[in-house]
């Protein structure tokens, strides 16, 4: 069925060319659509991916733009306040130079190194002095140990006659006592030069020399000490005065039962006891002694009484040495020898014995020799 002019085509109609259309009215295209009507009313079909934008147009720090097929927008290169550009897939970086701290951690490799970089690193690495470790020291008179955090401790020995090590303090205090220009071979004038007044002990060779002036020599003398006493059991006994007949050997003047009583001046100058010229000590006190009877106990002393100028008051005795034995009869004399005295005397000072029996009415003899030495 046809129809012409306002009439309906049930058949499909083609037209070999343009077709123009007539006192069309406006109307809204439906979206999408892709056919519409040039300016000479002529039907035309829009190009394949067109849309409803008309055109682009580049803002501020952009150029370019367009109105239809592929849109190209340029950044000013002079634009500083761009902050995020999202993944950069290519090109080549020529912006400033980038922190450290926009590198992610972990993520430079050893790929990423240059080779001599990668050479040094190795060439560390391999030395044993890359370790770090802490070293502390604990001395000794002759060792030195040097301990290691986190490594092995070490032990520097004292120097020797074959190796060399540590100088020990024996060591030290010998080259420490070495005059500063000595040498080892200095000759005798060197050494009589020096004026040597202390050498310390020599313990042998022969002197030489000049003679050893008096004061600068040790003297030994000898002083007899002997009596008898027959003794009351209790008290010491000093020597009776000179005008007695029995003076010096008698002891029979009572000075208690320690033998420390005070004396009077003027019995002490009639003992006769022994006046040390200068100061010294005692050396040695040995002798021979006997008392009657059997199974006493006998003490023979020693005192020094030390009197003062001008002075009249009595005067109190000191206690020099004490020697004890068991008496075992009066025909068999007992040795007795005494070493160590805790008491020096000073020049003017009088020593006298005293005799002290354990029972009463027991004879005792002694006698003896004491040996002194002037300071």
């Amino acid at each position: 069925m046809k129809w012409i002019g306002q009439h309906i085509y049930d058949q499909i109609s083609r037209f070999r060319n343009d077709v123009y259309l007539e006192d069309i009215s406006t109307g809204t295209i439906v979206s999408g659509g892709h056919l519409g009507l040039d300016s000479n009313n002529k039907i035309v079909k829009a190009v394949d991916g067109g849309g409803d934008i008309t055109g682009v147009t580049a803002g501020t720090g952009l150029s370019g733009g367009g109105t239809d097929g592929a849109v190209t927008l340029n950044v000013d290169a002079s634009q500083t306040q761009i902050t995020a550009v999202g993944t950069i897939g290519t090109g080549v970086w020529q912006g400033t130079t980038i922190k450290t701290a926009y590198i992610g951690d972990d993520q430079v490799t050893e790929d990423k190194l240059a080779n001599t970089l990668l050479a040094e690193i190795d060439a560390n690495t391999a030395k044993a002095t890359n370790v770090s470790t802490n070293l502390s020291q604990t001395t000794g008179s002759d060792t030195l140990r040097i301990e290691s955090s986190d490594g092995n401790n070490v032990i520097i020995a004292q120097a020797s006659g074959s190796i060399a090590g540590l100088m020990t303090v024996t060591h030290h205090d010998k080259l420490d006592a070495i005059e500063a220009s000595a040498t080892a071979d200095q000759t005798k004038s060197d050494i009589d030069g020096l004026a040597i007044t202390t050498v310390g002990t020599i313990d042998t060779g022969v002197w030489n020399g000049t003679a050893i002036a008096t004061d600068q020599q040790k003297h030994l003398e000898n002083f007899e000490f002997e009596g008898f006493s027959v003794g009351d059991g209790t008290n010491y006994m000093i020597p009776e005065i000179n005008t007695d007949t029995k003076a010096p050997f008698e002891h029979q003047t009572s000075t208690g039962s320690d033998g420390l009583t005070a004396t009077t001046v003027i019995r002490l100058l009639r003992t006769s006891g022994h006046v040390m010229p200068y100061a010294g000590t005692l050396k040695l006190w040995r002798g021979w002694a006997t008392s009657s009877g059997t199974g006493q106990t006998v003490d023979i002393g020693l005192y020094k009484f030390t009197l003062v100028n001008n002075n009249n008051t009595d005067v109190s005795p000191v206690v020099l040495k004490n020697t004890s034995f068991t008496s075992v009869g009066n025909t068999k004399a007992l040795t007795f020898a005494e070493t160590s005295f805790g008491v020096a005397f000073a020049a003017g000072d009088i020593l006298i014995s005293a005799i002290r029996n354990g029972t009463n009415n027991k004879k005792c003899e002694f006698t003896s020799t004491l040996v002194v030495e002037w300071d």
